[in-house]
């Protein structure tokens, strides 16, 4: 599976989009563990992790909100990202993810605030 997530060093700086591999994706993971995963394989790398706001896992806080692919949250309807599957995706799709931008939520570090 290819990411493109976007990353800015803090709120001041301007960001990019960076691309990664992940593998080893099973489908009944959630989304925020499959970004586990990737946070595990970039600090054995010794890179910066995906920082990302989860405070309940629960679908009830929504802080773990982010843009999938264009759509706050990802491609269901009345789902956090927190409990969005990777069935919701195919083997080999690129998934874009960006901040949830809102004044609210303001994008802090990297990927969402962190």
């Amino acid at each position: 599976m290819t990411l493109k997530i976007w990353r800015q060093e803090n709120s001041n700086a301007s960001g990019n989009f960076q691309t990664y591999q992940v593998s080893d994706v099973s489908p009944d993971m959630s989304f925020l563990e499959m970004i586990d995963v990737l946070n595990e394989k970039l600090i054995v790398k010794n890179e910066d992790p995906i920082a990302f706001d989860h405070d309940c896992r629960e679908g009830i806080c929504g802080m773990c909100s982010m843009v999938i692919n264009g759509r706050p949250h990802g491609p269901l309807k009345g789902v956090t990202t927190c409990q969005l599957h990777m069935r919701s995706f195919k083997e080999g799709d690129t998934i874009v993810i960006e901040p949830w931008r809102a004044n609210s939520f303001p994008c802090l570090k990297r990927l969402n605030s962190g």
